[in-house]
């Protein structure tokens, strides 16, 4: 950040502002020059010493450096945390006041306060004012999903009735101004079962009235890597004071070695959005979306989806959503049919470090073939936690029950013909790093393990990944 030097009068207040407070921290500690003495040893460096360091290269706008310089005493001594608080602050109040004209002057000194005030946040995760402060940064940096997510962090924390009335009026601003969303992500993922196989390579058939074993040649599990690439992007267009115009659309792909497993697909939505009030919204958006397996088209989905939200509470928030559509296979007609779908979800700050969230669902497909057609209950609970030294571990549970109405097609179907029936759970558990970016990409490691039982053949499996991922939001 070396160009922010050129910003020397709003620079100039900050370093004054910094030194000053440090000399007063270190006056009797820093011995005095004038007393002369024998220079047997170097005196060991201080935290006063790395806070003088500090402040001399904020002056010279080497805020990354400043940070590395204080870091090890964030977790000791308040003093760190409040020099980079001050010194952001600062920043941050001094890009507020310059003119629209200086653009770049302002953008450098908000990605400065930025980048101190996570720092600060990186070791202390549950500070407000820092929080608070860093949401501003990243309102003004026009940086809306992020200053969103701290705000409403700060909410949970039940700060005075001011103050939350101020995050309150924030938040309804960043909903009405919202036009450009993104995200960008890749992954490289290991599987223990890439296809969700069987381990059981025999199935019964039934000949002439007797169940008798055959052996599938393609059954069993396969592992394999896989690398993922997923993005996806959002612009709304104001068409009244509370209505809006959303248009987007996402892409996800994974490869693998062997090519018959490797997924594509596109999704695109349209419709309005409604600004009920300052905590309710609703969306009724028309849905199409295209898969392709192995290479070649596998099915594509046309509908309508409805989405809503509703801050309940400082610390709760709810969302409802319903879903239809009418999906067709290239492959085969006996599973083409509508797919409904009903989701209902509750959001939970327990604390500005603690988040928990609780999901539960509904979906029916009538397929053209009866003995196809089910219906699935499935349930999450997931909570997410950020700890000290930047770091953040977050975990999910997830179940699911479907029953099916018939006994389903050979080599999958129930033995002694009774209606299929599915019990899917698994375990996400997931960590990164909070202040640790690679070209503005965050890096995150999960692990999930997935188990499915059913009174089907071949239909039950065990799979195990890992996924090392990057991803960005716009």
């Amino acid at each position: 950040m070396r160009h922010l030097v050129s910003v020397s009068a709003s620079l100039a207040a900050v370093a004054l502002f910094c030194l000053w407070g440090t000399a007063s921290w270190s006056s009797g500690h820093v011995p005095d020059p004038s007393t002369g003495g024998t220079a047997e040893a170097p005196a060991p460096v201080t935290v006063e010493d790395d806070l003088n360091a500090a402040v001399s290269l904020l002056l010279q706008g080497e805020i990354d450096a400043a940070i590395d310089t204080v870091r090890p005493h964030l977790s000791r001594d308040a003093r760190a945390a409040d020099l980079l608080f001050d010194a952001g602050t600062s920043m941050l109040n001094s890009a507020a006041a310059l003119p629209p004209s200086e653009e770049a002057a302002r953008n450098a000194l908000l990605d400065a306060s930025i980048a101190l005030f996570r720092a600060i946040l990186a070791e202390h995760p549950g500070i407000v004012p820092v929080r608070l402060e860093l949401a501003r940064a990243f309102f003004l940096r026009e940086r809306d999903g992020l200053a969103r997510r701290n705000f409403e962090t700060a909410l949970a924390a039940n700060p005075p009735p001011p103050v939350a009335a101020n995050i309150n009026r924030f938040l309804a601003e960043l909903r009405a101004r919202k036009r450009w969303t993104g995200y960008f992500g890749m992954a490289l993922a290991p599987d223990t079962n890439i296809g969700s196989a069987s381990a059981s390579e025999i199935v019964m058939v039934d000949f002439a009235g007797q169940l008798l074993p055959f052996t599938l040649d393609d059954g069993g599990e396969k592992s394999g890597i896989g690398v993922s690439v997923w993005a996806g992007g959002e612009y709304q267009q104001p068409l009244a004071p509370r209505l809006r115009l959303r248009m987007g659309g996402s892409i996800f792909v994974r490869e693998y070695e062997r090519k018959q497993f490797d997924r594509v697909r596109l999704g695109l939505h349209a419709g309005p959005r409604w600004l009920i009030d300052p905590r309710t919204e609703a969306s009724l958006l028309a849905t199409y979306s295209r898969e392709w397996q192995g290479g070649k088209p596998s099915s594509r989905s046309a509908g309508a989806r409805l989405e809503a939200s509703r801050r309940l509470t400082p610390r709760v928030s709810g969302q409802l959503g319903a879903s239809w559509s009418a999906k067709r296979h290239d492959g085969s007609t006996r599973s083409d049919g509508p797919v409904s779908d009903l989701s209902a979800g509750l959001t939970l700050a327990v604390s500005p470090t603690l988040q928990a969230n609780l999901r539960a669902g509904w979906a029916r497909q009538r397929t053209e073939n009866a003995s196809l057609r089910n219906r699935t209950l499935r349930t999450s609970l997931g909570a997410s936690l950020a700890l000290p030294r930047g770091f953040s571990v977050s975990g999910t549970l997830t179940g699911s029950w479907t029953d099916y109405k018939g006994p389903g097609f050979p080599p999958s179907n129930v033995v002694d013909g009774s209606p299929r029936k599915d019990a899917t759970r698994s375990i996400r558990l997931s960590a990164l790093k909070r202040d640790l970016t690679i070209g503005g990409f965050s890096p995150q490691i999960s692990l999930t393990h997935e188990r499915r039982g059913s009174n089907a053949q071949q239909a039950d499996y065990r799979r195990t990944g890992g996924e090392i991922s990057f991803v960005r939001q716009f």
